[in-house]
């Protein structure tokens, strides 16, 4: 059956509706980063300004060499997390995918289940456990934790895609004599790219993005990443709100950056599977 090109009145009101709401939604990023280059008289005149009338970069440059460090704690963070995730998550979604075994629905299950508790519920178990051996306040701590909820997801996101890998591939590199740590880097992998980039791209934004875990177990300020060091700028600054402003812009530019140039394996990633023949 081919589908029709035409456009009909019902396709137009949808897409007048997707672009209000999207207009709706992407509101208050621009309001964000247009206070982040206004003068805080600039930015409480009335009525408001729709466009910084005088750009400024100076609560760009002042939050910017405030929250340095906080910055490199976060890459530092987000980077180990990422480098744990996909040195497991890719090979447990392959032996889910494509290795039956005994007890393969309860993992699934409880891979799932990991996802339903809040990380606010699990805050005060980890920090007490991490108090216990020695892992508050420290890198591998922080990574640890948010590789909890990143090598889960990964590997729920993984299995999905790699089930759509058609098995004969791997049948046929065994039968040619190649192992299955060989089969898997050289027919799994190459195949497999965009779930694998879907699943780093999570891997990156979520320890970036994390503030419970970080405010619980990061009580010296010299590894506190970037959402505890904004949330602590504002104690010290008080209603500076375009230095805030400037704060959430700079926090927000990875995310922007990774969403924007891999957005199409995010896609493609999470739906993979939902038309295997």
């Amino acid at each position: 059956m081919r589908r029709s090109n035409k456009f009909t009145t019902a396709d137009y009101i949808w897409m007048a509706i997707g672009i209000i709401i999207t207009i709706l939604l992407l509101f208050p990023v621009y309001l964000m980063i247009m206070y982040g280059f206004e003068t805080l008289e600039d930015m409480f005149h009335i009525p408001p300004y729709w466009f910084p009338p005088n750009i400024t970069f100076e609560p760009l440059i002042e939050t910017f060499s405030g929250l340095k460090s906080n910055i490199i704690n976060s890459l530092i963070v987000a980077i180990g997390c990422l480098g744990i995730t996909l040195f497991t998550a890719p090979f447990a979604g392959y032996a889910l995918a494509h290795h039956s075994y005994r007890f393969g629905k309860y993992v699934n299950f409880a891979l799932i289940l990991s996802q339903m508790f809040p990380v606010v519920m699990l805050s005060i178990p980890v920090f007490i456990m991490y108090s216990n051996v020695g892992l508050v306040n420290t890198y591998a701590g922080l990574i640890l934790a948010d590789a909890t909820y990143t090598i889960p997801l990964c590997t729920l996101i993984l299995a999905a895609y790699m089930r759509s890998i058609p098995f004969e591939l791997i049948e046929a590199a065994l039968i040619d004599g190649a192992s299955h740590f060989t089969t898997f880097f050289r027919v799994v992998v190459p195949v497999a790219k965009s779930g694998i980039a879907t699943s780093a791209i999570f891997a990156f934004l979520l320890p970036w993005a994390d503030f419970l875990y970080a405010l619980v177990l990061a009580i010296d300020n010299k590894i506190q990443p970037m959402s505890v060091g904004l949330y602590k700028y504002m104690e010290l600054y008080g209603l500076r709100w375009n230095n805030l402003m400037a704060g959430g812009f700079i926090f927000s530019i990875p995310a922007l950056v990774v969403v924007t140039l891999a957005g199409k394996f995010i896609v493609k990633g999470l739906t993979a599977g939902a038309l295997k023949q």
